[in-house]
């Protein structure tokens, strides 16, 4: 998981911010052709009032600025930037207050130039002129409060200043009055402005929101898509080995109907087996993937040594080398770090038959991390097809979909693994020539006290181990079908089962002191489970050979059973991990 960076929140404010500013500039910017016309059309009938009253100079004069001013608004309008960014918003801001600043200025030398020292009346005309001159301003010139402001002070004071300075009394009160119309209309586009961008700031959010729905939609009908042609994937693939399953079975049956040859019952037999192996393996990373997805497993970084690990591996295939530094550390989590190199080591076997495969680690970053490489020299992968190789179900080089070199999971299983550890693998390859799969790990100090090392799964003996006749073996299993095979294979074995379907059943009616194993399955109706059963037991029978079995055993369940003593057998339970337990019971041995 990764933490959004405080600094993208902090941001998320100054760029709706910035939009605003960006709308509110467009708004203004465009003055309206038809509004400059009538204004014009108004300052003219201004213009011949004034002439007729006072001074046709003056009055010329003034309407040839408002000319000037008006044709430079309406034919040469401001560029904007294309696109507006944080960078050049602010001067284009500035333009256009100057540009207004300009426009409005003009119209306010009417106090300066159409003012009659001589007659108050003149004054007073003039003054109601300017004032609404100045209220009509406040709602048409511009969206932008500094430039409205400006333009208004701009319209104002000259009037304002020839009232006081030149003007009658009587004017000088209409001064006064014009000083508080500029505080007023100052106040009015202040606050017009600010509603204006809440209104542009809401219809922002709200299309920002409508567009988020829609990718929100889009990604979730992506998504739909994705596990539609996941589960259609896997119900392809898991039908074949059920399929198989039951062709074999039949042809098994027929054979002992027929009573056929001892070689061609064993043939079939292990046909079986395989099928029932790969149905097995393609479940097992069908859960996988599903607890990876939904973050089940919680990582636990620790130091990690990294020569160790990699020996495990080698240890388990002779085609296996490990180049790595003895005191290679690094920081992460070490069981999906061992999921991860397990489905790369698995990959490269598979696909590099005649073969080996090399383990190599090497620092990076001057020490601070360390380059774990998986390398083969099988068949290589083609450049096209190397991001194709980590999705779900998709193998190179198996088209025919031989289901002895796997289901094309284990790379996708990676992945996710990876995304959750916060690293990428990468992949060179060359057809032909084999392929590198790489990853950094942080290093760790080296003076890190080192946690108790993963056991590795120990492996069964290949020749069938003794049981003791007669051993007693309880079985508590709701499933019938499953009891059923469990019950047929211990008698075969020679072992005594004792089947009961629930928790409370098998304490009720069991011969607990004759028992010497119990098998307890996790998941059992009524108010006990199959944990609470085995510490019922463990508490009337510390001798007791215990061994949980769950198709889902947790990480806190597999703990407590390393604590008691127990076994744990994941389901399908396989027939060797099922004898091993009654062989350790029937040795007096407890090996979790």
């Amino acid at each position: 998981m990764s933490l959004k960076p405080a600094a993208d929140t902090a941001t998320a404010p100054s760029a709706a911010r910035f939009a605003v500013q960006c709308e509110v500039l467009r708004l203004s910017a465009q003055p309206s052709g038809p509004v400059l016309l009538v204004q014009f059309l108004l300052d003219c009938g201004v213009a011949a009032l004034f002439a007729w009253q006072y001074s046709v100079p003056h009055a010329l004069a003034w309407i040839a600025l408002i000319a000037a001013s008006t044709a430079w608004r309406g034919f040469f309008p401001q560029q904007l930037p294309d696109p507006l960014t944080a960078d050049n918003l602010p001067a284009a801001l500035r333009l256009h207050t100057l540009r207004i600043a300009v426009h409005e200025g003009v119209h306010g030398l009417a106090g300066v130039l159409l003012f009659n020292p001589a007659e108050p009346v003149a004054q007073l005309l003039l003054a109601a002129v300017i004032m609404a001159m100045t209220l009509s301003s406040a709602f048409s010139v511009s969206y932008h409060t500094p430039a409205m402001q400006l333009a208004i002070a701009l319209l104002l004071l000259p009037l304002i200043v020839m009232g006081v300075l030149f003007g009658a009394p009587v004017m000088m009160m209409a001064a006064l009055l014009g000083v508080g119309l500029l505080a007023m209309v100052w106040k009015l586009v202040s606050e017009r402005s600010r509603q204006l961008e809440e209104n542009i700031g809401l219809r922002h959010n709200e299309s920002a929101l409508r567009e988020q729905a829609l990718a929100g939609l889009h990604a979730s009908q992506q998504a739909q898509a994705e596990r539609l042609r996941f589960f259609s994937a896997a119900n392809h693939d898991l039908r074949q080995p059920v399929m198989a399953i039951g062709l074999q079975a039949e042809v098994l049956r027929q054979q002992l109907d027929g009573g056929a040859p001892t070689v061609l019952v064993q043939q079939t037999v292990a046909a079986l087996s395989q099928a029932q192996q790969a149905l097995e393996g393609l479940t097992n990373q069908l859960l996988e993937i599903g607890r990876i997805e939904a973050a089940a497993d919680p990582l636990h970084p620790t130091p990690v040594a990294l020569a160790p690990l990699l020996q495990s591996f080698a240890r388990q295939s002779s085609r296996v080398r490990v180049r790595c530094p003895a005191d290679a550390l690094a920081w992460t989590d070490a069981v999906a770090l061992r999921r991860i190199l397990g489905n790369l080591v698995d990959n490269a076997l598979k696909f590099a038959p005649q073969g080996r495969v090399l383990l190599a680690v090497r620092r990076r970053r001057a020490g601070a991390a360390w380059r774990v490489e998986v390398r083969d020299g099988g068949i290589g992968i083609a450049p096209e097809a190397q991001q194709r190789v980590f999705g779900d179900f998709e193998q190179v080089g198996n088209v025919e979909r031989n289901l002895r070199r796997g289901h094309g999971l284990g790379l996708a299983i990676v992945r996710r693994l990876a995304d959750r550890l916060g690293f990428v693998i990468t992949l060179r390859s060359v057809p032909g020539r084999g392929a590198v799969f790489g990853f950094e790990l942080e290093a760790a100090p080296a003076d890190l006290v080192l946690p108790e090392a993963i056991r590795e799964a120990v492996p069964v003996p290949a020749d069938p181990q003794p049981l003791r006749p007669g051993i007693a073996v309880l079985v508590v299993e709701d499933n019938t079908v499953v009891a059923d095979s469990i019950a047929a294979l211990l008698r075969h074995w020679q072992a005594e089962p004792r089947i009961y379907t629930s928790a409370a059943e098998a304490l009720a009616l069991a011969d607990l002191p004759a028992i010497d194993v119990a098998l307890c399955d996790i998941r059992l109706p009524g108010e006990l489970d199959g944990v609470a059963l085995a510490e019922l037991l463990h508490e009337q029978r510390p001798d007791l050979t215990i061994a949980l079995v769950s198709a889902d055993i947790e990480p806190v369940t597999q703990r407590l059973a390393q604590q008691r003593g127990w076994h744990a057998l994941r389901k399908p339970v396989r027939a060797a991990d099922l004898r091993a337990v009654l062989a350790a019971a029937g040795q007096g041995l407890l090996r979790p």
